[in-house]
């Protein structure tokens, strides 16, 4: 018999809020500049150190003083790489490939940066800095029916419903939502209205950025802080983000609880049952990510294969 206890799905709630705070603003970027960013990796590592470094240096151990710093760091992060990269690119007429191409480029520059950086640090701290556990308590444990809810998961939940609201009011009820809306929806227009898209892209590029970057801060709380912390969730934020169809923010949020539930119970349920080691995680993702995008395929990113082939069969 399988035994799921609270814990299992309080734990899996936990990740799927952190999982959406992590891929909302991969659908974000991408549904407003077609790029595939995988800079998006380091904003999740940047972030997570950026609460790292702060409690080894400066002592401070409150997690909201973190979550605004990463914020504003892969805010600027983000901001930086699209004037100095991507504009630049997308003027001299680069398609979307050859800007992917870039973000990776990118992206290794920023991994082995963090780890020279770490380095250096970790000399002058005389501290371990590519492994931390971080367990800050900024908010108190409270008991639920018996039922412990640690001061991570309430940091998580209130964290994810604050971006939720803040997103929610830009995009659907102030100027620059709205600009970025038709951004997104169709550019050539948008430019045409006198829409200023470039202030437009870098105010959505820091949003996308300083969210992901929050995200890290999450994780590491939750988990743990390396240099790799990003990379090692690679896999998730990109399935979550392409069940959304990486241009509905909602199905994205679904998408991560999706996930978040497929790897931990999901896992649970075929190791207690068929023994199935707790290693096949990533076997569970892609098969919950092939699952829905063939089940639901308007879902799937560009509709998805099997539904063009059904609509040219018509």
């Amino acid at each position: 018999m399988v035994n799921m206890d609270a814990y299992q799905v309080l734990t899996a709630v936990h990740i799927a809020l952190i999982y959406a705070v992590l891929a909302v603003p991969l659908t974000l970027s991408y549904k407003t500049t077609k790029i595939i960013n995988f800079v998006h990796i380091n904003f999740i590592t940047y972030g997570a150190y950026a609460a790292v470094l702060l409690y080894t240096f400066l002592g401070i151990d409150n997690v909201f003083v973190a979550i605004a710093a990463a914020f504003v760091i892969g805010g600027a992060m983000s901001v930086i790489d699209n004037v100095t990269v991507f504009e630049p690119l997308s003027r001299r007429g680069a398609n979307v490939v050859i800007l992917m191409i870039a973000s990776m480029g990118l992206w290794i520059f920023y991994k082995y940066l963090m780890y020279s950086v770490l380095d250096v640090l970790s000399r002058v701290a005389k501290a371990n800095l590519v492994s931390v556990l971080l367990r800050f308590e900024t908010l108190p444990r409270v008991v639920v029916n018996g039922m412990p809810i640690t001061s991570a998961f309430l940091t998580a939940a209130i964290t994810a419903a604050v971006l939720a609201l803040m997103l929610y009011f830009i995009l659907e009820k102030t100027a620059v939502g709205k600009a970025i809306r038709a951004i997104a929806d169709n550019p050539t227009l948008a430019e045409i209205s006198g829409i200023p898209r470039g202030r437009v892209v870098n105010v959505m590029w820091f949003m996308a950025g300083g969210m992901a970057a929050v995200g890290g801060v999450l994780w590491a709380i939750f988990a743990i802080a390396t240099p790799e912390v990003g990379d090692t969730l690679i896999l998730q934020v990109f399935a979550i983000a392409v069940i959304g169809g990486l241009t509905s923010l909602s199905r994205t949020a679904l998408g991560a609880f999706i996930i978040a539930f497929a790897e931990n119970l999901g896992m649970a349920f075929l190791n207690q049952v068929f023994g199935v080691p707790t290693s096949f995680k990533p076997f569970i993702t892609f098969s919950t990510l092939l699952i829905v995008i063939i089940a639901f395929p308007p879902l799937g990113a560009g509709g998805g294969l099997p539904y063009r082939f059904l609509r040219k069969r018509r």
